[in-house]
């Protein structure tokens, strides 16, 4: 009896194992979750959004989900259109894999607008917003509502690009900025202190951007942040101050008092004012970088010289001063002599007096008649008219006109006062252009093409001659051509210069040189040899037997016709 109930238990614990062995396991649902990549963004950027754990498709059935864009904060497990009244639709219709993970090939757009729910609204920069993912429906026309799954977004500031980013104080900026929110008031601030918008938009327009002009206020050197605030965004950039000096007058003779006004200078930091490298006036820069000194012109020939302005941090500008000549002391003049003229009142000055084609001349002259007009000419052409002030100074430029290398005359005149100087243009010659096509040696054929590497030259403009010859040495008899004066380093030949050369079997040579705008003539290349392909055509011996081989046909053929018309009657 005993043994009997024990061998009942021990069946029945057998029958309990294999029944725990027999039955599969359960499988537990993950929990689903969303992810999106990045979690902020501005308007108009591209996210990607991932998801895993949901309740995976079969092989007989296939499971969606629909993805939500929202301002409205709800749990898993509520609703769209109950909770969730204000939302963009992301996507209708995504795939759940076979492994329960979302099927999106594509990035999504940060929308501006949400307007697909019962309540519409902007989306705003600076706010939290929401990505819900439905749980999984089968049939397309009874999508699911409820959320399944959750996850943040913050969209943030829009951006902004400044030009320029570096100047002197009181340089216009141009501000453009780009996703922000719509129609919002723009507020701007310079190191924290709220700048005037000079001109251009005060309010974000319908896509959330704008452009802006403001003024960089008095500030020191380096680094200022520029801030832009729009609703709830605020977006920095950076403008670097450079300095500025502006020397009130910009001429004089010796003596005259000159004043300096510095801005974008070191904070606090001692400035050294420079005339021609040597030093003239010493002055402390403001907190703002700012500062103003005074200084007498030193006793210098007339000239244009440089004033500068440096700081202990190396913070430095320049400016230019012209130096000019004081009116000579009324003095009663010589009684003349009948061949010697009465000495000259007028004093003048030139900046260079050599120099390439197009160079800056600067002239510079006192004693002339006061508000007079001066003109300026050179070998006879004029090239400058300004008007003397009323003290009879005046200041002229000009460029050194296309003319040929060597000296040239010069003239000033107000109409009673005249000088004269003389300007030398450089003689040097234009390097050798490189030739191109044809190469030595080859078949030419119609059109007729030649090609050379350009040539640069301080004096432009530059031009080049080109020669053909049947002799290597180009002497007077072998040429054939001779093109001067071509604006571009290729020339073709024309019909009718190719048909004038064309006619031998021995080689053609050609060259090439440059000649700049003062008629300095470079080297020639070397000889390049080529041929030319004749056009075929026949000799004439050919063209007479053809001929009379045709006459002898068209007198057969006649001879024919005569006889068959003769027996046909």
């Amino acid at each position: 009896m005993r043994y009997t109930r024990f061998f009942r238990i021990l069946g029945l614990v057998i029958i309990l194992s294999l029944l725990v062995i027999a039955i599969p396991a359960t499988p537990v649902q993950a929990a689903r979750t969303v992810t999106v990549t990045p979690s902020q963004g501005s308007i108009g950027s591209e996210i990607t959004i991932a998801g895993e754990g949901f309740s995976a498709s079969t092989t007989t059935t296939d499971k969606y989900v629909n993805i939500y864009f929202s301002s409205d904060e709800a749990s898993v497990g509520q609703y769209i259109n109950v909770q969730v009244k204000t939302y963009k639709t992301l996507k209708f219709g995504v795939w759940v894999d076979y492994q329960g993970n979302l099927d999106i090939k594509k990035s999504f757009t940060v929308p501006a607008q949400m307007n697909d729910g019962s309540v519409d609204a902007d989306v705003v920069a600076g706010n939290t917003y929401y990505v819900y993912v439905t749980r999984e429906y089968t049939d397309p026309n009874s999508p699911a509502t409820i959320i399944g799954a959750v996850a943040q977004f913050t969209v943030v500031g829009g951006e902004i690009t400044l030009d320029p980013t570096e100047g002197p104080v009181a340089t216009e900026v141009e501000i453009t900025g780009a996703d922000f929110s719509r129609e919002e008031d723009i507020t701007v601030k310079y190191d924290g202190a709220i700048l005037e918008i000079n001109d251009g938009d005060s309010q974000t327009d319908a896509d959330g951007g704008f452009i802006s002009y403001v003024l960089i206020p008095e500030s020191f050197a380096g680094t200022h942040t520029l801030t832009v605030t729009v609703a709830s965004s605020e977006v920095t950039a950076e403008f670097t101050v450079e300095p500025e000096i502006i020397l009130s007058p910009t001429s004089g003779e010796a003596g005259t008092e000159v004043t300096v006004s510095g801005t974008g200078f070191g904070r606090r930091k001692d400035v050294v004012v420079y005339f021609n490298n040597v030093g003239v006036a010493t002055v402390t820069a403001s907190s703002k970088g700012s500062f103003e000194a005074t200084f007498n012109v030193p006793e210098l020939e007339a000239d244009i010289y440089n004033v500068e302005a440096e700081d202990e941090d190396g913070n430095l500008d320049a400016a230019k001063f012209t130096v000019t000549m004081p009116p000579p002391p009324p003095s009663p003049p010589p009684s003349p002599t009948p061949n010697q003229p009465p000495p000259p009142t007028t004093a003048i000055n030139i900046s260079s007096t050599s120099g390439s084609i197009g160079a800056d001349i600067v002239i510079t002259g006192a004693g002339f008649e006061a508000g007079g007009t001066i003109t300026v000419k050179y070998d006879g052409e004029e090239v400058a008219t300004v008007d003397a002030d009323s003290n009879g100074i005046f200041l002229a430029v000009f460029k050194v006109p296309t003319s040929k290398h060597g000296d040239h005359t010069i003239t000033i005149s107000d109409g009673t006062n005249t000088e004269e100087l003389t300007f030398t243009v450089e003689s040097e010659a234009p390097p050798t252009p490189a030739p191109l096509a044809p190469e030595m040696g080859v078949n030419v054929k119609p059109p007729i093409s030649f090609d050379w590497e350009d040539v640069a030259d301080p004096s432009p403009p530059v031009t080049y001659t080109l020669q053909i010859a049947t002799s290597a040495s180009f002497s007077a008899d072998s040429l054939v051509l001779e093109k001067t004066g071509l604006s571009q380093s290729e020339y073709t030949l024309t019909e009718k210069e190719a048909m004038e050369i064309i006619g031998q079997e021995a080689p053609y040579y050609w060259r090439v040189r440059a000649v700049d705008g003062a008629s300095n003539e470079g080297e020639w290349t070397g000889a390049g040899e080529f041929y030319i392909t004749r056009p075929f055509s026949f000799p004439d011996w050919a063209l007479y037997t053809l001929l009379g081989v045709g006459g002898l046909v068209l007198f057969a053929i006649g001879y024919w016709m005569g006889r068959r018309t003769a027996y046909y009657y």
